[in-house]
């Protein structure tokens, strides 16, 4: 698909991959929307992105709202829905008293408000210029973390919704993206152990995402999402055994 001269909005657009995937699509002359909670940290990114900022909480239906109105007010248009605003805690899930917290919290962020606000946005895209949704979920979708139990669950609800949506919005002319980033330098992985991992930059992985956009490649596992993607289908409980003994359980 063609990838200039969009109205791309990107969702947890102020850091990390969120961050990088707003500055390549805006590479490319696109009109880019960037949302997220932190005001502040918004309007710095979005300076320094040369994007326009909409401070919205993706698990606020009213905001999603506001945020998809005031796009059609400046843009007249959404071609490119970017899902990418997520979290991810790592603790024990029976020795944590905030547990129920926890994992309400990363369900409504991480699964949720993505599925909701692509519904949301859906007929505000139909008019738009081959529309397009990317969901970014993680390599975790194809083989858990022991450390992030609720996380790894949420990547592999996205992985499959994408897989379903992909056919159902097929016939309504909107395509449907899944980027599986690997372990990668962003805020979302400060101070997490990788062992004998490197974590990848995020242009490489958001490069990865635009080449496959631009061939139409749907299930984007970048770097070395790619050999969790064949183990997993391989030999997955090989697999497993090797994330416990490489990472451990990562009790917090």
């Amino acid at each position: 698909m063609m990838l200039e001269n969009k109205v791309v909005l990107v969702t947890g657009g102020s850091s990390g991959i969120g961050a990088e995937i707003a500055r390549q699509f805006r590479a490319l002359g696109n009109d880019v929307v960037i949302c997220g909670r932190n005001a502040e940290k918004l309007a710095a990114a979005a300076a320094k992105l040369d994007a326009h900022p909409i401070r919205c909480d993706v698990a606020n239906v009213d905001e999603c709202r506001q945020m998809l109105d005031e796009i059609d007010m400046q843009f007249g248009r959404l071609d490119i829905l970017v899902n990418c605003a997520g979290i991810m805690l790592m603790y024990d899930f029976h020795a944590q008293a905030d547990t129920p917290d926890r994992l309400q919290r990363e369900i409504e962020i991480n699964a949720i408000a993505p599925l909701r606000l692509t519904h949301m946005a859906l007929p505000h895209m139909l008019e738009g210029w081959e529309p397009a949704i990317v969901f970014v979920s993680s390599g975790l979708a194809y083989i858990p973390f022991p450390a992030t139990p609720v996380y790894s669950g949420t990547k592999a609800l996205i992985h499959h919704s994408s897989m379903a949506l992909r056919h159902q919005l097929e016939g309504y002319g909107v395509k449907v993206f899944e980027l599986l980033p690997p372990v990668t330098d962003t805020p979302l992985a400060e101070g997490m152990d990788t062992g004998s991992f490197k974590k990848t930059p995020p242009a490489d992985v958001v490069a990865e995402l635009i080449s496959a956009m631009r061939k139409d490649r749907f299930e984007i596992a970048a770097g070395a999402s790619k050999q969790l993607r064949l183990m997993s289908r391989i030999a997955p409980a090989f697999l497993f055994r090797q994330m416990v003994k490489q990472f451990g359980g990562g009790n917090r």
